[in-house]
């Protein structure tokens, strides 16, 4: 869990009760977010809220699967099956099956996330930014190509 959140400290004491303090890394606050994501398997996102996420978007990037809840635009950014899975909020159960899922075959996942780094050079990519504007400015301008 990277970030140092008013919650993080809750975080890591739930973990030590639960005798689970060892097996987690909490690291805080980080400059080095792509290397962090770079060093992992997957990407979760349990998040009750959200908009259009920007660490989604990071994740995908370095080539990683998602997992990520159904809320906010994650939707719009997780193509549940191809890029990652999308699970429903709070239910803890769904999110630990796909955790499972993507640990036991590391094959599919890495599948996941090369289409998920596809998708976001194909959408999100400084290109597509310029070309989008590029096609807006031409239709309303009334310019054909």
């Amino acid at each position: 869990m990277v970030g140092g959140g008013p919650l993080r400290a809750h975080a890591q004491a739930i973990l030590d009760e639960a005798g689970a303090g060892a097996l987690a890394w909490l690291p805080g606050e980080r400059a080095d977010v792509p290397d962090v994501m770079r060093g992992l398997n997957c990407f979760v996102l349990p998040s009750l809220a959200e908009g259009i996420s920007n660490t989604i978007l990071e994740a995908m990037a370095t080539a990683l699967p998602v997992i990520a809840t159904r809320v906010g635009g994650n939707a719009e950014l997780v193509d549940d099956g191809r890029t990652g899975a999308l699970v429903p909020p709070d239910d803890v159960d769904a999110l630990a099956q796909a955790l499972v899922r993507m640990a036991t075959d590391p094959a599919r996942a890495a599948t996941m996330g090369r289409a998920g780094r596809a998708e976001v050079e194909r959408r999100f990519s400084l290109q597509a930014m310029v070309a989008a504007y590029q096609a807006l400015y031409d239709r309303e301008l009334g310019v054909r190509s």
